[in-house]
């Protein structure tokens, strides 16, 4: 087969079971969810075949060359005709189960479209056209892609220094201590309060057996923590220090005041210094939870694929548990941060955080290629750690995730559809396909001229046979394919 390469544009797209170890920007570069005219197609079927003949090699690994090519020849003849025999079967249930598949993502997406249309009216037109350009020319801006940055915690940092520099130009100076601003104070307790819970993790998880020089690794990070909260709390009026271990000792925060007595009266500005840090560190969790996932399905996916033996699995397994663990740690993270912006909320008037930060329960944390319990591949559903972004405007992150959610609803629609059109376009294809090849066999039957009655007979009837394969191949598909396609044509024309 030749292709006129002038007149023909090729895209290149990941497998979809590859995908998920990519990065982000290559999974909505080039999946096939997202591309217009891929229908449902997987782009794994190459695999499919190796599977199939895999458990040939314990044979023909102790064959010569000559055997080996002839076997192999055979096994994959053998598939291919079973390929071509099922292939009734297989397109009928591709379609039926494309069919409901279609009308529901079309109806998601209809009354989804209609909603947005009769509140946000020009953005849904920018957004189609976007993404139509896109599909048309993808090195267009991608429209799946998020446009909003994220929000680190040294950003936000930067931003309160630089409004306090502007006060102070302007004479105002609300700082507790004259050598510590407000917005350093609450950064350094919340700097504080992440270095304790991580000495409080590895104090828990050091073994009963632990070496002295772990031990006093340990005790020395201790007495360096120690060190640090006793200069923080001398800015505290308040906080005095108690007998108490440096990973135990309460730093009083505005959240934790909160926590504690709840109407006891803290100065407002402190409070929206912590509440933009802490939108900031939940925004950090939120992105190293991700990115140990993404590591996480990687890892899960190599050791299946490339390790062997037991130290081997051993070994991998041990770094897996490690990631694993990294995922518990920061899911604690969010929900200890997700703690302390609720008990701030209050004070600040924020109602409408949560939209931003929702409640992670254990069943949101899952890889980007898995589903909820008992969903299939086509059907599940992303977790919404994958969904939202964490900027510094409410309205912004709105806005962005809405758009990336409208262009994803449209996208798996119009794969259903596709699928629907591509299933009954195969079906066509097949029949003419069997019949051309029906002909073709026919016209076998005369090519071989000046051998014996004998063989010419053979040849014959062996030609014959096979157009006639052919030919009940094709009345037997359009008997299984006629309710079906019916139903499908009759639905494709409301």
């Amino acid at each position: 087969m030749h292709i006129e390469h002038g007149s023909k544009f090729v895209t290149f797209l990941v497998p979809k079971f590859h995908l998920p170890a990519h990065i982000f920007a290559c999974q909505i570069a080039y999946s096939h969810n997202l591309v217009k005219g891929m229908g449902r197609t997987d782009s794994e079927a190459p695999e499919h075949g190796w599977a199939n003949i895999n458990p040939v090699a314990t044979s023909t690994r102790e064959m010569g060359p000559g055997s080996q090519r002839d076997t192999l020849d055979d096994h994959f003849g053998d598939f291919n005709w079973k390929k071509v025999t099922n292939i009734g079967i297989s397109l009928l249930q591709k379609l039926k189960a494309a069919i409901p598949e279609h009308n529901q993502h079309q109806h998601d997406f209809n009354e989804f479209n209609e909603t947005l249309i009769t509140e946000h009216t020009e953005e849904v037109a920018m957004w189609k056209q976007g993404v139509e350009k896109w599909e048309a020319d993808m090195s267009a801006t991608n429209p799946f892609s998020p446009t909003t940055a994220t929000i680190m915690q040294a950003s936000v940092r930067l931003t309160l220094s630089q409004e306090e520099a502007q006060e102070l130009e302007r004479g105002i100076n609300n700082s507790l201590h004259h050598e510590i601003s407000p917005a350093v104070l609450i950064s350094s307790g919340i700097g504080i309060e992440e270095e304790q819970h991580r000495l409080l993790r590895d104090l828990s998880a050091l073994g009963d057996h632990a070496t002295d020089l772990q031990r006093s690794k340990l005790q020395d990070r201790m007495n360096v923590l120690q060190h640090k909260i006793e200069q923080w709390c001398q800015v505290q009026v308040f906080n005095t220090l108690k007998e108490e271990k440096a990973y135990e000792i309460c730093l009083w925060l505005p959240s934790q005041l909160k926590d504690h007595a709840p109407y006891a009266i803290c100065d407002e500005r402190l409070c929206r210094f912590e509440w933009d840090l802490r939108r900031a560190q939940a925004s950090d969790s939120l992105n190293d939870l991700r990115q140990h996932l993404l590591l996480c399905t990687h890892l899960y996916k190599f050791k299946d694929i490339n390790i062997r033996g037991q130290r081997a699995n051993t070994r991998a397994a041990a770094v897996i548990r490690k990631v694993e663990h990294n995922v518990t740690e920061a899911g604690k993270s969010y929900r200890h941060t997700w703690t302390a912006l609720s008990r701030l909320c209050r004070t600040l008037g924020e109602d409408d955080w949560q939209s931003i930060f929702p409640v992670l329960e254990p069943a949101n944390v899952r890889g980007m290629s898995e589903g909820e319990a008992g969903q299939s591949e086509g059907n599940r559903t992303l977790s919404w750690i994958w969904k939202m972004q964490g900027v510094s405007a409410a309205g912004e992150v709105l806005a962005d995730t809405l758009r990336i959610e409208w262009c994803k609803a449209r996208a798996h629609a119009n794969c259903w559809t596709e699928e629907v059109q591509l299933s009954l376009e195969e079906m066509r294809h097949v029949r003419a396909f069997l019949s051309w090849h029906a002909t073709w066999w026919d016209e076998q039957a005369g090519r071989r001229t000046g051998l014996p009655d004998a063989e010419t007979e053979g040849i014959k009837g062996y030609a014959k046979r096979q157009a006639s394969l052919r030919r009940n191949l094709q009345i037997a598909f359009d008997d299984m394919w006629v309710m079906i396609e019916s139903s499908a044509t009759a639905e494709a024309q409301m």
